[in-house]
């Protein structure tokens, strides 16, 4: 789940599949081809299963198969969703992703798929007809072949200022970078809120140090996060002066579209 031709593909996949389970007289193989996993329960797996959930369901009723039969299953390798927030509004992703037909699945990680069979790292197995995986990203390899220092994961190391420890004049921003708030030691996400702000950031870093002007420090973006639950839902956590807000339904679904849009820089 890394472009939109993979999105395409996985949408192809999946129609495919309920095309064959029309056809299929053999009720657990039926049901194998209306069964997909969501590897990775990050926002991106969250998202995609609940987006899943809906499409799936409506085009196996078109086809005339039981919307009901089709199973999403989300494996989470936590003990519950959301552990960058407060417990509750976990308990509320879950309960939203469970009203709209996805099964989540705590404590539990795909470690493999192959010919339509998941292992699991519980020692089991699990028959699918199309797993997603959305595990998150890597920093790129390469990073560790062009001298610069890099953390034990790969990331970049840079200080306050964007600049690459011991690389005169680099600096570096982004998913390759490990960039941590000086204030409260807590490092940078890797979605386009934070990298917008980095970049924007970035150019007064480099203003100044062409000037021989004291650069600005990175400062964390705000606790905001945006999940999209489906067509016309969604959910927005952020935490102001130590108290929680919680917006879903629509008006939730219209905040995610706004935030994303906005970062996304599109018009």
């Amino acid at each position: 789940m890394a472009s939109l031709d993979a999105a395409w593909k996985i949408r192809e996949a999946w129609r495919t599949n309920m095309q064959k389970a029309v056809k299929e007289t053999n009720a657990k193989e039926r049901q194998r081809l209306m069964t997909i996993a969501v590897a990775g329960a990050g926002i991106s797996g969250i998202e995609t299963s609940a987006e899943l959930a809906h499409f799936v369901r409506e085009d196996a009723q078109q086809l005339g198969l039981d919307p009901d039969a089709v199973r999403i299953k989300l494996f989470n390798t936590n003990k519950r969703l959301f552990p960058d927030g407060p417990a509750k509004v976990g308990l509320k992703l879950e309960r939203s992703l469970e009203a709209c037909g996805v099964t989540v699945l705590q404590g539990s990680r795909v470690l493999q798929e192959k010919e339509g069979t998941l292992t699991l790292s519980s020692g089991g197995t699990m028959s699918v007809g199309l797993c997603v995986w959305t595990l998150g990203l890597l920093p790129n390899p390469m990073l560790r072949n062009i001298g610069l220092p890099v953390t034990p994961e790969g990331y970049v190391i840079v200080d306050a200022s964007y600049r690459v420890q011991g690389a005169q004049g680099v600096y570096s921003i982004g998913d390759c970078a490990q960039i941590v708030d000086p204030a409260s030691g807590r490092a940078d996400g890797k979605t386009c809120k934070e990298a917008t702000a980095q970049a924007a950031r970035l150019g007064e870093i480099l203003s100044a140090d062409l000037e021989g002007r004291p650069a600005p420090s990175h400062k964390g973006f705000i606790d905001f996060f945006c999940f999209g639950l489906g067509p016309g839902h969604g959910l927005v956590w952020t935490r102001i002066w130590r108290v929680d807000i919680v917006f879903t339904g629509k008006l939730g679904w219209r905040l995610r579209k706004f935030t994303w849009d906005a970062p996304s820089l599109l018009k």
